[in-house]
């Protein structure tokens, strides 16, 4: 069985998924859209692997808590920081550099868990303002941050290689059109 081909995957991506969306054909859009898609794997990845292992080792899966549990709650962080990473990364790596776009998915995939991570502590704000918790700024500042840093050591390992080859796919995506 052979791996698909770039146009294959690019096809694909135009007629099905992100390249439907608004705004796609436009390089620095699309490369938004491309890591927005990958994240969006990515953590559903990150999902069902820590919910199989939460299975196999205690052989039920709790309602709340546990690393599946964060996963599911970042999706809705994750995905909209990828987009505004995939943009920026895109835009900042010149077109005439070599690899721009595994780069450009490497730089993605980290300004994704720096405007996730921004985005999490503006959440707790928020929510610490709301209920009327003690020093809800530093609390806020200091669990998102904790949330930032666990959520980095916990899936780097599966979102730098994804990020990576997103941008590959979106640069030789933008190359053949």
């Amino acid at each position: 069985m052979s791996m698909p081909s770039i146009e294959t995957v690019s096809t694909f991506c135009k007629r099905y998924g992100p390249g439907r969306l608004p705004g796609a054909s436009r390089p620095t859009v699309g490369a938004g859209y491309a890591i927005a898609t990958a994240a969006l794997a990515a953590t559903v990845a990150f999902i069902v692997v820590t919910g199989i292992r939460t299975l196999l080792i205690f052989g039920s899966l709790p309602i709340t808590g546990g690393l599946w549990y964060f996963g599911l709650l970042a999706v809705p962080l994750v995905v909209p920081a990828a987009f505004i990473g995939g943009a920026v990364g895109w835009r900042l790596l010149p077109e005439s550099m070599s690899y721009r776009g595994p780069l450009a998915g490497l730089l993605a995939t980290v300004l994704t868990y720096v405007v996730a991570t921004l985005l999490t502590v503006a959440t707790l704000l928020g929510i610490f303002l709301f209920d009327g918790g003690p020093e809800p700024v530093r609390g806020s500042v200091v669990i998102g941050l904790l949330y930032g840093g666990f959520g980095f050591v916990y899936t780097f390992w599966l979102t730098l290689p994804t990020g990576a080859v997103s941008g590959w796919v979106h640069e030789r995506a933008v190359t053949k059109h």
